[in-house]
C-alpha cells in the first residue's frame, strides 16, 4: 500500500488528551491486499470506515493498527478513515513524541529511544518509517489564544466560541516524522527572503514578547538561505517556518515548520548554528532522507557540515576552518570512547543514531570529500545527487554512485575509507630530497610519505594530499598529489627563475583534510610563554635573539618502533609529537608536555599504564631529531608526578628545546635528572568548586604557586615569601578544571581545582 495523502482532524483543547479524526488515502501497489497494518502508538481507535461509508473491523496490538479491507487490486485508490484520541505518548529518552508544557502543545517527530525511530505514531496512524511519503493537510482545533502552525501554507482559519481552528497544507511529500503542530500563545513573525527560484515567505510562531529576539537571533537567515542554495540547489519549499517551544534540547527540521527550543532564541546570534542546521535539513533529511537509520549521518552528518558552510559563508575561510577543527578534534578524541570503538558512518546501531558518529563524525566525512573533489566539483556533485533525490530517500551507496555520475570521479575508494570504515588516516613527511639541475632548469623535490592510522587497519587509496613547502625566508608555496597506501614517493619541480628553495615540508597545513593530527603554529618573537594547547605543547620561551617559526604537531597514531626505530627497546605511546620550524642561533627555550594515562581504550597514553603497572617511576621522554633516527632518551628534562606518583598523570619540562620528535615512554632511563629534587606535599584546598577564591594549606612553606590548565599552558603564577597557607583569588579565571602547583625549596603539591561562575 502506499499512502498517498494523509489528512488530520485534531482536536487538542483538552490536551494533553487529544481527539481526532485520520483520513488515509490509499492506493494498492499489488493485487489481493486484505490488510492494513498501521503504526499508532498510546492511542485508541474508537471507529475506521471505508471510503467514509462501511464499518471496517480492526484491532490493536500495542504499537501496531490492523484493519481488514476489501479485497483491494493493484493500482486501486480508496479511503480508511480512522476516529482515535487518548493521551500521546512522550518518548522514554525524554526526546520525541507529543508535549504539553508551559502553555503550549506540540509534538517532536523522531524519539531517541524510539524503535524504529520515526515518531509520527505519536499523534497519528501512519507508515511510521523514513521512506513512505505522503501530502498532508492539518486541522488543528485550539484554544483561541493558542493558534497552531504546522506544515506548508495556512489554508484556513476559524475563530469561534472560544476556538481557534486553523488547517494547514503543504503539497510536497514527507514522511509521517516530519509531519507536525505547535500550538501555544503564538503570534507571526513574518518576512521574505530571496530565493533563486523566487520570494521565499518565511513565518516564525513566537511569543509576542520574543519578536525583536526572533529578528536579533535570525539577522543571518538571507545569507543561511544563500549559502544552501548555492551548494545545494534551490530551496524547493513554500515557506521556511520555526515555531519557539519551550523545550531545552535543540530542534526538530518538521519540513517548513521546524520546532526549536524558545531558549535559544535569545536575541543573540550564539545559537544561530542551531536554527541554520535544522534549516539545512530542508536539503538533507527533508528532501533527500536517509533510507534507514543507520545512514542516518546522510540526514544529520551533513546538516553538522551545513553549520560549517553556513559559518564559511558569513564569517569566512578562517572561522570555518575552526569550526571544522574543533569539531574533528572532539571526533578523534572522544567518539570512539563514548561510542564503543571507531565506527563507520554508515551503519550504526540503533542505540546510537543520534550520537557522535553520526553528527560530528558526519561533518568529518563530509569535509573531507570536499577536499577530494575540490570546491568546483564539490557543488556540482551535490547539487546534482540533490536534484535526482528530491522528495525521495537513498542510502550511502546511491550517494556515491550519484556523486560518481556527476562528477566524473570515481568516488568508491572515498566510501571505502571515510564512509564504510572507521578510523583516521595520518600522513607525515618521512623525507625529502633536493634534487638540483643544470642553470635553468627546474629544483625537483622528492618526497617520501608516510601514512599510519588511528582506529582501522585499512590504508586510505586516491588522497588528494596538500604539501606546503617553505623556504628560508618562510615564503610558502603549496601543491596537491593524489598518494596511495603506506608509503607514496612524489616529485615536484620549482622554476629555476622562482628562485623558491624549499627548506621544509610540511603536510596539510591548510586542514584541507582531517587527518588524526591536531597542530599549531607560531612566530615567537618575545620571551615568555608561548601557548600550543592545540598540540597539548606550552613553550616558555628564554632567550629570543631573533624571530623563532614553531610549528607543533601532536600526531595521533604510533611513532615508528620497529628495527632500528627503537634500539633501547623503549614501551611507546601512541602519540607523539613533532616540533619543526626555524629556531634562530641562540634561541633558548623550555617546554612542557603532560602524560595522561587516566583515560579509556586508546585515549592518549593509556596503553602505557596498564593496571597491573600504573606507575609512572619509568616514564621518560624519548626524542630523535628526524624520522629515520633511533629514538633515545631526552637529555635535560625533568618530570614532576604533580598529585601522586600512580594516579597515571604528570608533566615533563623539556629543557634546552629541539626540533625533533618527541614521546612519551617507559623505559630504563640513562638520565639523572629525570626526576624534580623536590619531595611531594599534600595540599588543602577549600572550597573547591569555587567562584572567587580558594584557601590553600600546605604542611611545609611554599613560594610560588602554578594555576594551569589540562593541557599544560600555565595561566596564572604568584610569587611568595615562604608561607604555609594563602588565598588565592581566581574570580576573573574563566569557568573550567585546573590544576594547582605549589612549589617550595624542598617540596611540591598539586591538586584539582574547579573554577565555576
Amino acid at each position: 500500500m502506499d499512502i498517498v495523502h494523509t489528512s488530520i482532524e485534531l482536536n487538542i483543547v483538552n490536551a494533553p488528551q487529544i481527539a481526532a479524526v485520520c483520513r488515509l488515502s490509499l492506493q494498492a501497489k499489488v493485487s489481493g491486499v486484505k490488510t492494513l497494518r498501521l503504526d499508532l502508538e498510546n492511542l485508541t481507535a474508537t471507529e475506521v470506515l471505508y471510503n467514509d461509508v462501511m464499518p471496517l473491523l480492526f484491532s490493536q496490538n500495542g504499537p501496531t493498527l490492523s484493519i481488514n479491507l476489501p479485497v483491494l487490486q493493484q493500482g486501486q485508490t480508496n479511503e480508511v478513515k480512522i476516529k482515535y484520541s487518548g493521551t500521546p505518548k512522550t518518548d522514554a529518552s525524554g526526546w520525541g513524541g507529543v508535549y504539553n508544557q508551559s502553555g503550549y502543545t506540540y509534538n517532536l517527530g523522531v524519539g531517541f529511544a524510539a524503535d524504529p525511530h520515526s515518531f509520527g505514531r505519536a499523534w497519528f496512524p501512519c507508515f511510521d518509517n523514513f521512506v513512505e511519503r505522503s501530502t498532508f493537510e492539518v486541522t488543528v482545533t485550539a484554544p483561541a489564544a493558542k493558534p497552531s502552525f504546522c506544515n506548508g501554507y495556512l489554508a484556513n482559519e476559524t475563530i469561534a466560541n472560544g476556538q481557534n481552528i486553523r488547517t494547514w497544507k503543504i503539497d510536497q511529500p514527507i514522511p509521517a516524522y516530519l509531519a507536525c503542530f505547535a500550538a501555544g500563545p503564538y503570534t507571526s513573525w513574518k518576512r521574505t527572503m530571496t530565493g533563486v527560484n523566487g520570494p521565499i515567505p518565511v513565518d516564525i510562531a513566537a511569543a509576542a514578547s520574543d519578536t525583536n529576539k526572533v529578528r536579533n537571533t535570525f539577522k543571518n537567515l538571507q545569507k543561511a538561505v544563500e549559502a544552501y542554495e548555492h551548494w545545494y540547489g534551490p530551496y524547493r519549499w513554500n515557506k521556511i517556518g520555526y515555531s519557539l517551544v519551550p523545550f531545552n534540547s535543540g530542534a526538530m527540521e518538521h519540513a517548513t515548520n521546524i520546532a526549536i527550543m524558545r531558549s535559544a532564541i535569545d536575541g543573540s546570534l550564539g545559537f544561530e548554528t542551531l536554527w541554520a542546521h535544522e534549516l539545512s535539513h530542508h536539503w538533507w533529511g527533508d528532501l533527500a532522507t536517509c533510507s534507514t537509520a543507520e545512514d542516518m549521518w546522510l540526514n544529520e552528518g551533513w546538516a553538522s557540515y551545513s553549520e560549517h558552510l553556513f559559518t564559511e559563508w558569513v564569517y569566512g575561510r578562517q572561522k570555518y576552518i575552526e569550526a571544522v577543527r574543533d569539531n574533528f578534534l572532539t571526533v578523534l578524541q572522544s567518539a570512539h570512547v563514548n561510542e564503543g570503538g571507531y565506527l563507520a558512518v554508515s551503519g550504526i546501531p540503533h542505540s546510537i543514531t543520534y550520537g557522535d558518529h553520526v553528527y560530528h563524525k558526519g561533518a568529518v566525512v563530509a569535509h573531507n570529500l570536499r577536499a577530494y573533489l575540490g570546491d568546483s566539483l564539490f557543488r556540482v556533485g551535490l547539487r546534482e545527487a540533490m536534484e535526482t533525490t528530491q522528495f525521495t530517500d537513498w542510502s550511502s551507496a546511491d550517494f556515491r554512485d550519484k556523486l560518481t555520475a556527476a562528477t566524473g570521479r570515481d568516488m568508491t575508494a572515498f566510501f571505502e575509507n571515510w564512509v564504510f570504515e572507521g578510523g583516521f588516516p595520518h600522513f607525515s613527511v618521512d623525507s625529502f630530497q633536493l634534487e638540483f639541475s643544470p642553470i635553468d632548469a627546474p629544483t625537483r623535490c622528492r618526497i617520501f610519505v608516510k601514512q599510519k592510522l588511528r582506529g582501522t587497519t585499512k590504508f586510505h587509496q586516491n588522497v588528494p594530499l596538500e604539501f606546503t613547502f617553505v623556504d628560508q625566508s618562510h615564503q610558502r608555496q603549496h601543491r596537491s598529489t593524489v598518494v596511495s597506501g603506506e608509503n607514496s614517493e612524489v616529485v615536484f619541480e620549482f622554476a629555476a627563475w622562482s628562485g623558491f628553495i624549499p627548506k621544509y615540508v610540511w603536510v596539510n597545513t591548510n586542514m584541507l583534510l582531517t587527518l588524526a593530527r591536531s597542530e599549531q603554529e607560531r612566530v615567537v618573537k618575545t620571551t615568555g610563554p608561548q601557548s600550543f594547547s592545540l598540540a597539548k605543547f606550552s613553550v616558555n620561551a628564554t632567550i629570543v635573539p631573533d624571530s623563532a617559526l614553531i610549528r607543533v604537531e601532536h600526531n595521533f597514531v604510533m611513532p615508528d618502533t620497529e628495527g632500528a626505530a627503537n634500539p633501547l627497546n623503549f614501551k611507546l605511546s601512541n602519540r607523539y609529537w613533532t616540533v619543526a620550524g626555524d629556531m634562530p642561533s641562540g634561541f633558548v627555550a623550555s617546554a612542557t608536555v603532560f602524560y595522561d594515562g587516566r583515560g579509556q581504550v586508546d585515549q592518549l597514553d593509556t596503553e602505557l599504564f596498564a593496571q597491573t603497572s600504573p606507575s609512572e617511576d619509568s616514564v621518560l621522554l624519548a626524542w630523535r631529531p628526524a624520522p629515520g633516527q633511533p629514538w633515545q632518551e631526552y637529555p635535560t628534562y625533568l618530570k614532576n608526578k604533580l598529585s601522586s606518583p600512580t594516579d597515571r598523570y604528570g608533566s615533563i619540562r623539556i629543557d634546552n628545546l629541539r626540533l625533533g620528535q618527541y614521546a612519551i615512554a617507559k623505559g630504563k632511563s640513562t638520565v639523572p635528572t629525570n626526576e624534580p629534587t623536590r619531595g611531594y606535599m599534600e595540599l588543602t584546598i577549600s572550597p573547591n568548586p569555587t567562584d572567587s577564591a580558594i584557601q590553600l594549606t600546605a604542611p611545609e612553606p611554599f613560594d610560588r604557586i602554578l594555576l594551569m590548565n589540562t593541557e599544560g599552558k600555565k595561566i596564572r603564577e604568584w610569587s611568595l615569601q615562604r608561607v604555609t597557607s594563602t588565598t588565592i583569588d581566581v574570580k576573573d579565571v574563566p569557568a573550567g578544571s585546573y590544576w594547582l602547583v605549589a612549589l617550595g625549596k624542598a617540596q611540591h603539591g598539586a591538586a584539582g581545582i574547579i573554577v565555576q561562575h
